[in-house]
C-alpha cells in the first residue's frame, strides 16, 4: 500500500489510473486498545528480562563466577561429561559453554539474543492470552469473533478517471 499508480491508456486515447490505497478500519474499540497496550507490556517486560532471568537459572544450576559449586546441578552435569568423554570435559561442550556464561555473563550478543527471545515470548504470549479469555462484552454484543478480520487494514486499487 504505497501509492502505486497503473496508468492504462487504450488505444483510443481516454486512459484511466489506478491507484493501491490503504483502506483503514473505522475504529479500534477500546478492548482491542486494552489489548495492544497489554501485548506491548508484556513484550517489553519479558525483552527486559530475560537475560537476567537466564542468568539467574544458569547461576542457580550451579555455575557461578568462582566455578562449578559442589553438589549443584552443574556438577553432576560435569560429573556426567567426564564420564561420558572418558575422564574430561570437552571444550565448546554443553558444560563448558554454560560455565562461561556464568563466570563472565552472556556478552553482547547473548545479551541481544535473549532480549529478542524474551520479546518474542512475551508477544506470543500476550497474543494467546487475549484469545484464550475469549470474547468481549462488546464483542459478544455484536456477534463478531475475536478473530474476525473486520477491523484489519488492506489496501485496494482504486479507479481515478
Amino acid at each position: 500500500c504505497d501509492g502505486q499508480r497503473l496508468d492504462i491508456s487504450p488505444s483510443k486515447g481516454i486512459g484511466q489510473t489506478w491507484i493501491l490505497e490503504p483502506i483503514m478500519p473505522s475504529t479500534i474499540s477500546k478492548d482491542q486498545k486494552s489489548m495492544y497496550k497489554k501485548i506491548g507490556i508484556a513484550t517489553v517486560a519479558l525483552s527486559v528480562a530475560m537475560p537476567y532471568a537466564i542468568m539467574g537459572i544458569i547461576s542457580s544450576m550451579g555455575f557461578t563466577a568462582g566455578g562449578i559449586s559442589a553438589g549443584s546441578i552443574a556438577a553432576g552435569m560435569m560429573s556426567a561429561e567426564a564420564i561420558a568423554s572418558g575422564g574430561g570435559v570437552a571444550a565448546g561442550g554443553t558444560v563448558a559453554v554454560l560455565q562461561s556464561i556464568g563466570a563472565s555473563g552472556l556478552g553482547a550478543a547473548g545479551f541481544a539474543g535473549a532480549m529478542g527471545a524474551g520479546g518474542v515470548i512475551g508477544a506470543s504470549g500476550g497474543r494467546l492470552a487475549t484469545a484464550v479469555m475469549g470474547k468481549s462484552e462488546e464483542q459478544k454484543n455484536e456477534g463478531t469473533s475475536s478473530s474476525s478480520n473486520t477491523n484489519m487494514a488492506y489496501c485496494n486499487w482504486r479507479h481515478w478517471e
